[in-house]
């Protein structure tokens, strides 16, 4: 019989312990193979179902397009010349009878000087045997010659109308299409949104407990889908002037030679990128890509682009200008380059409103779902530095709430210097939001381990707020006219505003307070800060969207938290929330509105943004009890954002990419 000693039996439950320990691994190993292939056949099986499903009429229909015989073509305003159809000026409108079947894209090539803005009427059998017809608005963009409209119907006739032309229309090859196509886009955000759902689902009890990762898994596939979606052009505010800065900083310290068509994507005062005519299908897009790329690398080249930093507006558009940069290293084209500009701005913003929404110790539904809404996600697609202005007031204050709610530990100095660091990171592109460095001079003495470090604090707030104040003033008294917006009209005078401000106080502050009072609630809770898409359509759910913000003010509520800001604190804070509410529209009446005006012109919801989620904090209150478990409510805000945003990128990626 063998006796096993002391060092012995240790040693075998170590061996024991070893092997269970490896057990494990091989256990997980093992599940997370099998969740990777699962995940991959989804992918698979579900974007080849989806492609198949659009193309499920063309099946067995071939690859070519049928030419509208001229037969079946009658002209008013056009006279039939050189194997097509021109119209000289005026209106003109023609008329193609079709045999009824299902038509799935209207083709016809153009010549014209003019912005293009037809007509496109299908007449067609509805499901009770009656005719009607549905009228489709086809913009094209300056420098398409080919026309691809998405028709869809069962079409009897297709009439095409021209108006308001004055430098001639020649159209030919009017084709129809019912073509099999393999749609990359639609391919590729299949899959990327087949992976979202994958994951939500295999980390759904971590998502439950830890809303953040839930945002971040949402935020990103529906933002890449957003990000391919839209064309290669300006599509949102002022994006021609954020797109030229950060372009001219992806070439410091060197410069360029652009064509004179990819140099017009830098003003607004051209046809070339003219926001309202956009393509409207897979082949429009993929044809002003192909343009786009051929005058970057073999166009005229007669634009110098030097390569600039942009002053104070550096920090908004430094990841954009870094990626174009790496991007152009690379060789890739310009539609590329374009792309991972707002690529990386989709990733800066993911990234940091997931540790903002981790921090930040109440509120974080309500910050979820402001963070999911459609305008939220439109601004990190696209190139401006309202995205970087939002992240980074939002992470200071999260970083500031958190020290002054944490339960046992006094404020810590680092993070607090790192929360003001961000500030500055988020204020600079925007000096209004100045105030809210104020906000953490109201964390009560108390949370700090004595009245030195207290002092400090309240000496770097006070620093943080006049230097960014005065990179916002000071500018504005030494060269007023160099504030002024062109857009505001030939009244706009910033010097004799800021004179009438100084000498009529009173009368400018009910200027103020009238233009703040009658906008507040669209800005604050509706259309203007959550719906607005820029140049294009407002998104859906006109009503649901704010139903939705008051449920979560009234329900978004952590009581013990609360408690602990007390009525004099919060007063302060709506008091410095307001004073950068009064800064922007004052920044708006000296530069955007014509002298004297008691309208202030210029200001939007989006600037509201950065502010309105504290507003909301403020405000919340335990007036509506849910009751759920958190679990579920995460979910419940999830999802509704993921429909909210979902249904919008649907209607856009159906606009510009099917």
């Amino acid at each position: 019989m063998t006796t096993l000693h002391g060092h012995d039996m240790l040693k075998s439950d170590y061996t024991i312990k070893e092997r269970k320990a490896d057990e494990q691994v091989k256990v997980q190993k093992g599940r997370l193979i099998k969740e990777i292939i699962i995940v991959l056949l989804c992918m698979v099986l579900g974007s080849a179902l989806i492609e198949l499903g659009a193309n499920i009429r063309s099946i067995g229909k071939g690859k070519q397009s049928t030419v509208i015989p001229g037969e079946s073509i009658t002209l008013e305003g056009f006279v039939s010349e050189g194997g097509g159809y021109y119209l000289q000026s005026g209106e003109g409108v023609l008329r193609c009878e079709l045999n009824g079947e299902y038509l799935k894209k209207l083709i016809y090539d153009f010549d014209s000087k003019d912005l293009v803005d037809a007509k496109i009427t299908v007449g067609y059998d509805n499901s009770m045997g009656k005719e009607e017809t549905v009228t489709i608005e086809d913009k094209n963009p300056i420098l398409l010659t080919r026309s691809v409209v998405n028709i869809g119907k069962k079409a009897k006739w297709i009439q095409i109308s021209l108006s308001n032309i004055e430098s001639g229309f020649f159209i030919r090859n009017i084709e129809v299409s019912n073509s099999f196509e393999l749609n990359k886009y639609r391919v590729f955000s299949s899959n990327i949104l087949i992976l979202g759902i994958c994951l939500l689902v295999i980390f759904r009890k971590k998502i439950g407990k830890e809303i953040e990762y839930g945002f971040a898994i949402i935020a990103l596939a529906l933002g890449i889908v957003f990000v391919i979606s839209i064309p290669t052009n300006k599509i949102g505010w002022d994006e021609e002037t954020h797109f030229k800065r950060a372009y001219e900083m992806s070439l410091y310290p060197g410069e360029e030679q652009v064509s004179s068509e990819i140099a017009a994507q830098f003003r607004a005062d051209t046809v070339y990128n003219y926001p309202y005519f956009q393509p409207q299908s897979y082949e429009e897009k993929q044809n002003l890509n192909g343009l786009m790329n051929y005058y970057y690398q073999d166009g005229d080249h007669a634009v110098t682009v030097k390569g600039k930093l942009c002053g104070v507006y550096t920090p908004g558009l430094v990841l954009q200008a870094l990626a174009m940069k790496i991007a152009r290293a690379m060789g890739m084209p310009f539609d590329c380059i374009f792309l991972a500009g707002r690529f990386a701005e989709l990733l800066l913003y993911v990234f940091v409103m997931f540790f903002t929404i981790r921090i930040i110790p109440m509120g974080k539904r309500v910050l979820t779902f402001i963070s999911l809404t459609p305008t939220s996600l439109f601004l990190a697609v696209t190139y401006t530095y309202d995205t970087v202005v939002f992240c980074f007031i939002s992470l200071a204050f999260a970083i500031m709430m958190r020290e002054w709610l944490a339960e046992k530990e006094n404020v810590n100095m680092k993070r607090m210097f790192l929360a003001n660091a961000f500030l500055i990171i988020g204020c600079l592109p925007k000096a209004i939001y100045a105030p809210v460095a104020l906000i953490q001079t109201l964390i009560p003495a108390k949370r700090y381990e004595n009245k030195k470090k207290r002092n400090q604090m309240m000496v770097v707030a006070g620093i943080v707020f006049l230097l960014l104040l005065a990179s916002f003033v000071i500018p504005q008294m030494l060269n007023p006219s160099a504030m002024e917006d062109v857009r505001g009209g030939a009244n706009v005078d910033s010097g004799q505003q800021m004179s009438l401000i100084l000498t009529h106080p009173f009368a400018y502050a009910g200027i103020v307070l009238k233009n703040i009072w009658t906008s507040f609630t669209d800005y604050a809770f509706a259309e203007a800060c959550y719906r607005l898409l820029g140049h294009l359509e407002p998104a859906p759910f006109r009503y649901l969207i704010p139903i939705l913000v008051v449920f979560l003010i009234a329900t978004d509520y952590t009581e013990k938290l609360n408690r602990k800001i007390n009525w004099k604190q919060k007063t302060g804070i709506l008091i410095f929330l307001g004073m950068s509410v009064v800064l922007i529209w004052t920044a708006l009446y000296v530069a955007f509105t014509a002298l004297g005006s008691t309208s202030i012109g210029g200001v939007q919801g989006r600037y509201y943004r950065p502010l309105i989620w504290m507003l909301y904090l403020v405000c919340s209150s335990n007036f509506v009890e849910i009751k759920t478990s958190n679990r579920q409510y995460n979910r419940f805000v999830l999802g509704a954002g993921m429909l909210v945003s979902g249904i919008t990128i649907w209607r856009i990626f159906h606009m510009f990419c099917i």
